[in-house]
C-alpha cells in the first residue's frame, strides 16, 4: 500500500466506496413535455366504440329471438309423415343433396381408385411368387399294370 492511503484509512478497516451506476440514461426519467392527444381521433374512436357496442347488443337481441323462435316451432310443430313413394327418398324429391360436395365426392373416389390398385398390385405379386416357389406337380399314378418279376435275382450271388 501507498502511504498516502495507509495515512487517510485506519489500519484493520478499509473503507468501499458506495456502488455507483457508471451507464448514463439517454433520456430523462420523467417526460419534459406532456403528450397532446389530437381531439378529432379521440372523439373518431369513441364513436366507433360505441357504434360496436350498439351493433353487438343488437345481435345479441337478433340471436336471442330467432332462439326463442325456433323453439316455440319446435314445439308446435308435428313431426312430417313418413312419404311412401317407392324408390325416392324425401329428400331426393327435386332436391340434389348428397350430403358431400363436389371436392369431398372426388376425395372418396381418388381413396377408392387408390385401394383397388394396391389391391390388384398385391394379387400380382401373390401369382409372381406362385409361380417363383411353385412346387412340381407330382406325376400322375401309372395306369399300366407293371410287368411280372423274374425269379433270377439281380446282380452278383454271393457263394460261401
Amino acid at each position: 500500500m501507498s502511504t498516502e492511503q495507509s495515512e487517510s484509512a485506519p489500519q484493520g478497516k478499509t473503507q468501499t466506496a458506495p456502488a455507483v451506476d457508471i451507464t448514463q440514461q439517454a433520456t430523462t426519467p420523467t417526460a419534459t413535455t406532456q403528450r397532446v392527444k389530437n381531439p378529432k381521433r379521440v372523439a373518431a374512436g369513441k364513436a366507433t366504440a360505441e357504434k360496436n357496442r350498439l351493433a353487438r347488443e343488437q345481435q345479441k337481441k337478433l340471436a336471442e329471438a330467432y332462439l326463442a323462435e325456433k323453439e316455440a316451432n319446435a314445439a308446435t310443430a308435428a313431426p312430417e309423415p313418413a312419404l311412401e313413394t317407392e324408390g325416392e327418398s324425401p329428400k331426393s324429391s327435386g332436391e340434389k343433396n348428397s350430403g358431400l360436395s363436389t371436392t369431398q365426392w372426388l376425395a372418396v373416389g381418388s381413396i377408392v381408385v387408390s385401394l383397388v390398385g394396391i389391391y390388384y398390385k398385391c394379387e400380382e405379386l401373390k401369382a409372381a411368387f406362385a409361380k417363383k416357389n411353385a412346387w412340381p406337380a407330382p406325376e400322375p399314378p401309372r395306369v399300366e399294370p407293371e410287368p411280372a418279376r423274374t425269379t433270377q435275382p439281380k446282380g452278383l450271388k454271393k457263394i460261401i
